[in-house]
């Protein structure tokens, strides 16, 4: 809403002074703050603050310290934080300890900025009203009979349970318990599609008498809701329900839709609390895939969406301590696009950017799934082999030299081929990590060096 007040901190005057424009043109009451000690003053002093936009590293505080100061003394102010690309691990920490988002400073736009804003004022805005809800909802169940106690424990539950999982499993697992426990049911259902991180598509609660007609019954029809089809070709509930509640479930791709049944209709109490059990766990769901999202971008080249440099050595070192344990072979490819710098000087950085996504899509398609591939940096990929030899990893980089080069990439102004170069390297048992790294670069370098579209292993294969 206009007018809402921000706190800006950030001790770079230029960036500080930038931002209070921004914001204050687009209507926000901008309190800039030079320092981490003026911006605690304001927080001590300040009756109400909706958001705060924090620098990570200040001169006398740290932006995680100031994030533990609103969490403990201001819980309903978002906080988002500005870092640099060195400071990632410290801004998902701070993902962790209640921040809603962080930008990168070298990357930040304002217009990201500003829809990052409204996010979070209106995750704010959502978290007080469900908070007026919850309360006038336990004010009115104060006033009822003792049966009505079971419902209000069921639903202060909602967020001890939603707020702790780690994984969509175990979101799952804890909003179909609390349903089923919350609700006198014979089928409760979810169902899930359109997101590749879900664990798994679907789940179910019921009485354990039903036969096994009713439970496929009961899935098929949960299917046909999902995709706006028309009910079975009977018409009816799925047996042996007849009466049915359900809701759809918006994050973000995914699109779900929990439904509960059972033979007598719901009283407008139990139609209620279930429809606040839905619209809690939607809630609950678009955090936690909004976790995982960001914890991709932490281990993912942002062009290409392969794993980063620095996740591989993270990787590797893993699979080296794998490999010398069960004694396995470890291979590892070294790619490098040829003249890749003329596509970049007479097509344009744009048309460089499209062919080394294209790359990235052909290597996805043509390694394994137990491979991994990373971009290395610029236009070097990397292609981690667990349980690989030295001929395996060999024949896989040929096979992938000759498609790449026989493979047309589409860019704005015609198509274009392209040929790599490919060294090959086997873990040895006096190689770190980083030897195997280096010693498939120096193979690459030596197929450069004798014509480029080639591969070479250090001393043959």
């Amino acid at each position: 809403m206009p007018g809402e007040k921000i706190l800006l901190v950030d001790d770079d005057p230029t960036i500080l002074g930038t931002l209070t424009r921004f914001l204050t043109s687009q209507g926000f009451a901008v309190v800039a703050a030079p320092s981490g000690r003026e911006a605690l003053t304001t927080l001590q002093e300040e009756e109400a603050i909706p958001l705060a936009i924090l620098d990570l590293k200040l001169p006398d505080f740290s932006g995680l310290e100031l994030l533990a100061y609103v969490r403990e003394n201001s819980p309903d102010t978002e906080v988002i934080l500005f870092t640099g690309l060195g400071a990632l691990d410290s801004a998902i920490q701070a993902l962790r300890l209640g921040a809603y988002d962080y930008l990168v400073k070298t990357e930040l736009r304002l217009p990201e900025l500003h829809n990052i804003v409204d996010r979070a004022l209106e995750r704010r805005r959502l978290a007080l009203a469900n908070r007026e809800l919850l309360e006038n909802l336990k004010r009115a169940q104060e006033e009822l009979a003792a049966t009505r106690a079971q419902e209000l424990t069921q639903i202060r539950r909602i967020g001890e349970t939603l707020s702790r999982p780690l994984t969509v499993q175990e979101w799952m697992d804890g909003l179909l318990d609390l349903m089923w426990e919350s609700l006198p049911l014979t089928l409760l259902g979810v169902r899930f599609q359109g997101q590749k991180t879900l664990e798994l598509s679907a789940a179910c609660r019921h009485l354990p008498h039903l036969p096994a007609e009713a439970l496929e019954r009961f899935d098929r029809w949960l299917d046909l809701q999902l995709q706006d089809s028309p009910s079975n070709p009977a018409g009816d509930h799925p047996s042996p329900c007849t009466a049915i509640l359900q809701q759809r479930l918006l994050a973000g791709e995914v699109l779900g839709l929990v439904a509960a049944g059972r033979d007598e209709p719901f009283s407008a109490e139990e139609d209620e609390l279930f429809h606040i059990f839905a619209l809690q766990g939607e809630a609950a769901l678009k955090n936690l895939l909004l976790f995982e999202e960001v914890k991709s971008l932490a281990i993912r080249d942002g062009l290409t969406g392969l794993y980063n440099y620095r996740y591989l050595h993270e990787v590797l070192t893993h699979q080296l301590e794998v490999s010398r344990r069960y004694d396995w072979p470890l291979s590892l490819l070294f790619l490098d696009i040829d003249d890749f710098k003329i596509i970049n000087d007479t097509r344009g950085h744009p048309e460089g950017d499209l062919v080394l996504k294209a790359l990235a899509d052909f290597l996805q398609t043509h390694v394994r799934q137990a491979d991994m591939i990373c971009r290395y940096g610029g236009e070097e990929f990397v292609v981690l082999m667990p349980q690989s030899s030295k001929i395996q990893a060999f024949h896989l980089a040929d096979r992938l030299r000759e498609g790449i080069a026989a493979t047309p990439i589409a860019l704005s102004q015609g198509q274009v081929n392209i040929t790599v170069s490919i060294g090959v390297a086997s873990l040895e048992s006096h190689m770190s990590g980083e030897d195997l790294v280096k010693t498939a670069d120096g193979a690459m370098y030596q197929a450069k060096q004798s014509g480029k579209n080639r591969v070479c292993c250090p001393e043959g294969v």
